[in-house]
C-alpha cells in the first residue's frame, strides 16, 4: 500500500514540473484585474496663417488637436527645416531655429484652444541665403504621422532696391516712349519709359531709342540695324537689313519681335497704330525672327495681363504678364467680380523663376462694380505690408491698378480694407479716391535724377 502511495505521489511531482500546457476552463477576471484600454490616435496637426512671405524675420506654427492630449518633449528643437530654390534641395535637416528652445522631457497638454505655438527664426541673415525665392518644408517632431507632420511655406527675400512710380504726365516739351529693354536669357520683356524732345516721326523715334539702349546697365535691347521706319494711316512697316543675322537666332529671335512689336504699339497714345509689318530688304516676307509670321499683326487690346515685379541690380520694375485663361479658370460666362478674384488669386499661382509678386499674401474679401469702377475689398491684413516701405507700397497698389484694369469693362479700381476707406496708406498718393493706372509705367529719367 504504501509503495502504491509512493509512486502516485512521484507521478503527480513529475506531472506538476513538466512543461506540459494545460487548457484551463475560461475565467472572469474583470472583477480583480485592471486592463490598459488602446491608446487613441494622436489628432495633432500643423497650422499656420502665414504661407507666402516677403523678406521675413520669423514664422509662427501653431500644433493644434481636436481633442486634449499631453505631449512628452524628449527633443531639443521640435521642427527640422528642408530648404528648397528652384526645385533643389539647398539645405536638409535644419535645427534650431526656434526663438525660444524647448525643455526637453517636459510635457504639454494641448487641444484645439489650447495648441503649441512656436516662433521660427528665418531671417535671411540667420539663414545665410541669398537674394530669391525659397520653399520651406517644416517637419514637426511631435507627430508620428507623416502626412500631418509636415507644413510648407514660401518666403521671398530682397536685401536691397527701390521702386519708382509711374507718372500721368511728360515734362513739358517732351513725349514719353515706352521702350522694351530685355534682361536675361528666357526673362520678361521690361517696359522702360523715356521722356525725348520730338525732333522726327514718333515711330522712327521709338525705333531709334531702342537702338540707343537703356540707361540701366542691368539692361540691355536686343535691336540694333534697322534700315527704316515709315508710318501710314496707322500702319507701321518696319524694314530690316537681311545682312543683320542676329534677329534670326534662336535666343534673340523672338525677344527682337515682342521688343519691335511692343514699343510701337505703346506709341498709339500720341498716334493711332492699326498694325505692324516687318520687310527684309523692302520685300515682304511670311516668316522671319526664328519662325514667327510676320504678316501685318493688328494692334489687338490685351487682357488678363498680371503685372509682377523684376528686380534688375538696385530697381524694381513692373511687368506685364499674359495670363493662361484655363489654367486662371477665367471665362466668358464669368461676372466682372468673378474675373477680378480669379485674377487676384492668379498673382499667387504663377510661378516665374525671374518674377517676384509684387502683392504679398493677402485675402480679398470681395469684389464689386460701381459703374466702371472696380472696388476691391480686402482684409486688415493690407494694412501691415511692407511696412516702412513706401516704395514698394506704391509699387503693389500700381500693380494692382495695372493688372485689374485689363479687365474689359474695367477702367479704374478702389481698394477698401473691411468695407473702409483705405487712409494714409502711401505717400503722395490719395487711396481714398478711385484709381486710374498712370500713363507713364516705369520712368527711366529717375536714373538722372536720384
Amino acid at each position: 500500500m504504501r509503495t502504491f502511495f509512493n509512486i502516485i505521489i512521484l507521478g503527480l511531482i513529475g506531472l506538476c514540473s513538466s512543461t506540459y500546457l494545460f487548457n484551463l476552463s475560461p475565467i472572469d477576471y474583470r472583477g480583480t484585474i485592471e486592463i490598459q484600454t488602446p491608446v487613441e490616435e494622436s489628432t495633432l496637426t500643423l497650422q499656420t496663417t502665414e504661407k507666402e512671405l516677403q523678406n521675413p524675420e520669423s514664422i509662427t506654427i501653431k500644433h493644434v488637436s481636436s481633442k486634449e492630449e499631453v505631449i512628452k518633449i524628449v527633443t531639443e528643437s521640435i521642427f527640422n527645416v528642408d530648404i528648397y530654390k528652384d526645385n533643389k534641395l539647398i539645405e536638409s535637416n535644419v535645427r534650431n531655429l526656434e526663438l525660444i528652445s524647448p525643455s526637453v522631457n517636459t510635457t504639454i497638454s494641448v487641444s484645439k484652444d489650447n495648441p503649441i505655438i512656436t516662433t521660427l527664426n528665418i531671417s535671411q541673415k540667420n539663414l545665410k541665403l541669398e537674394d530669391g525665392k525659397y520653399t520651406f518644408v517644416f517637419t514637426s517632431n511631435l507627430i508620428a504621422d507623416g502626412d500631418k507632420s509636415s507644413l510648407t511655406i514660401t518666403a521671398t527675400y530682397d536685401t536691397g532696391g527701390k521702386y519708382y512710380p509711374a507718372v500721368n504726365a511728360a515734362p513739358p516739351g517732351t513725349k514719353g516712349l515706352t521702350l522694351y529693354f530685355v534682361t536675361e536669357k528666357d526673362g520678361p520683356l521690361i517696359p522702360v519709359t523715356r521722356f525725348v524732345v520730338e525732333d522726327k516721326s514718333i515711330t522712327r523715334m521709338a525705333i531709334e531709342q531702342l537702338q540707343n539702349g537703356p540707361l540701366d546697365n542691368q539692361l540691355k535691347s536686343v535691336i540694333k540695324d534697322v534700315t527704316n521706319t515709315t508710318y501710314n494711316n496707322g500702319n507701321v512697316v518696319i524694314d530690316i537689313p537681311a545682312s543683320y543675322e542676329d534677329y534670326n537666332k534662336e535666343d534673340i529671335g523672338e525677344l527682337a519681335y515682342n521688343s519691335f512689336v511692343k514699343t510701337i504699339f505703346a506709341v498709339d497714345r500720341y498716334w493711332p497704330i492699326y498694325s505692324v509689318t516687318f520687310t527684309v530688304d523692302r520685300n515682304r516676307i511670311e516668316k522671319y525672327f526664328n519662325g514667327i509670321e510676320t504678316t501685318s499683326l493688328p494692334n489687338l487690346e490685351k487682357n488678363y495681363l498680371i503685372y509682377m515685379a523684376y528686380k534688375a541690380g538696385d530697381r524694381y520694375y513692373l511687368f506685364d504678364y499674359e495670363l493662361d485663361l484655363v489654367k486662371a479658370g477665367i471665362n466668358d460666362r464669368d461676372t466682372v467680380e468673378i474675373k477680378a478674384q480669379k485674377l487676384f488669386d492668379a498673382y499667387y499661382d504663377i510661378d516665374l523663376s525671374y518674377g517676384i509678386n509684387p502683392v504679398p499674401k493677402l485675402t480679398l474679401n470681395n469684389t464689386a462694380m460701381e459703374g466702371r469702377t472696380l472696388i476691391l475689398d480686402f482684409s486688415e491684413e493690407l494694412l501691415n505690408v511692407y511696412k516702412d516701405r513706401n516704395d514698394l507700397r506704391l509699387m503693389m497698389i500700381e500693380s494692382l491698378m495695372y493688372t485689374f484694369t485689363t479687365i474689359p469693362g474695367v477702367d479704374s479700381i478702389k481698394i477698401t480694407v473691411n468695407g473702409e476707406e483705405l487712409k494714409n496708406f502711401v505717400k503722395d498718393l490719395d487711396t481714398t479716391k478711385i484709381l486710374y493706372p498712370p500713363e507713364f509705367i516705369n520712368p527711366e529719367s529717375v536714373e538722372i535724377t536720384e
